[in-house]
């Protein structure tokens, strides 16, 4: 009986030395690969990378505050746009937490037409009277809004901005604005 047993310690004292020189070799070849390759490299970029903020890129269109604490947003151009005849945007919201007052345009050149069959989706659209350039960082119109809930936060999104240029229905990309 005691054959059985020294043969069953010799076979489990075999299997661990197998495994831990299996583990060792794993480990060993794993730490060349990963700081002998340019691997190592892309992954210290990639961690030093994690804590810095996202780069923002501009939006053909967007929306932002007037000034701080106020109802009043600006509706801007991010990029230049050539002989626009008209603009159209739908402002898409939560009706029960705020209402859209009024939308109107310091530019005397545009005619505003505001349509809406359902609260808290609007269709806006700016014919301009005759074909107008606009450039970056321009306000394009000014948006009062009305909260009705002063205690949460409200977004706006926009769908389906596009200009009108030479007959031809351009789109522009857009984003949401939270406040």
């Amino acid at each position: 009986m005691s054959d059985v047993f020294k043969d069953y310690k010799k076979q489990k004292v075999r299997r661990n030395i197998t495994i831990i020189s299996l583990s060792l070799m794993f480990a060993l070849s794993l730490n060349f690969f990963l700081f002998s390759s340019s691997v190592w490299q892309k992954i210290q970029t990639s961690v030093k990378n994690y804590g810095e903020q996202p780069k923002v890129v501009s939006k053909d269109i967007f929306i932002e505050a007037a000034w701080t604490g106020s109802d009043i947003l600006d509706l801007k151009i991010g990029s230049d746009i050539s002989k626009a005849s008209e603009l159209t945007a739908s402002f898409l919201f939560d009706p029960e937490a705020m209402k859209l007052a009024d939308l109107y345009s310091e530019n005397k050149n545009v005619e505003i037409t505001k349509v809406t069959n359902v609260p808290g989706i609007y269709f806006v659209s700016f014919k301009y009277k005759t074909p107008t350039d606009i450039k970056s960082g321009t306000t394009l119109w000014k948006i009062q809004v009305n909260k009705l809930k002063n205690d949460t936060k409200i977004v706006i999104n926009m769908a389906q901005t596009n200009f009108l240029s030479n007959s031809k229905m351009y789109e522009l990309t857009n984003s949401s604005f939270e406040f």
